[in-house]
């Protein structure tokens, strides 16, 4: 199982969010994981609203984010830690308003999110799907079966479904 993790410390302040995004974008480089346009999207916008309801909703100096890939899996799980209590909530927004879609936002691109409460103040999270990962020479010395069945289905068409089911497509306006 090829799993990467990391966390890094960001200052609770409005410029640490592109800072969040950089600092994602840099260990997904270095850890070699392929990213699409849906991927990337999806992580930097789920950072992005996840640094920024800790900056703006809590107290306390610092963030910690924590990021974990499985890339067998094909996931990749963003972790945004404060000292604050209170979990995040859905707002409901008005048409003029510039806030209170973040969390919708997340709910929309995440495949799963969910926000729980730590001994020193809560985790909000969530997983973000990533594509097909290469087969590198590591894998391939390390778990020859596993590559050699990871060929077998990119050779034969076959996908590995998604671990959670798509959500049904919205009915087409005529």
């Amino acid at each position: 199982m090829r799993v990467c993790s990391s966390s890094f410390f960001l200052a609770r302040n409005p410029a640490s969010v592109p800072i969040g995004r950089q600092r994602l974008g840099r260990l997904i480089k270095q850890w070699g994981v392929r990213t699409d346009d849906d991927s990337s999207l999806a992580m930097n916008t789920v950072i992005s609203e996840l640094v920024t309801n800790a900056v703006r909703h809590t107290t306390g100096a610092m963030l910690t984010v924590g990021v974990h890939a499985n890339l067998d899996l094909r996931r990749l799980i963003i972790e945004v830690y404060d000292g604050s209590q209170a979990l995040p909530r859905h707002q409901v927004s008005g048409p003029d308003e510039e806030t209170g879609r973040g969390m919708f936002l997340v709910e929309r691109l995440a495949l799963t999110h969910g926000a729980e409460h730590t001994t020193r103040g809560k985790k909000v999270w969530a997983e973000v799907s990533l594509p097909e990962q290469p087969l590198t020479r590591r894998r391939l010395l390390v778990h020859p079966r596993r590559a050699a069945r990871a060929v077998a289905r990119r050779l034969s068409g076959r996908r590995r479904p998604p671990i959670h089911p798509p959500a049904p497509a919205a009915p087409r306006a005529r």
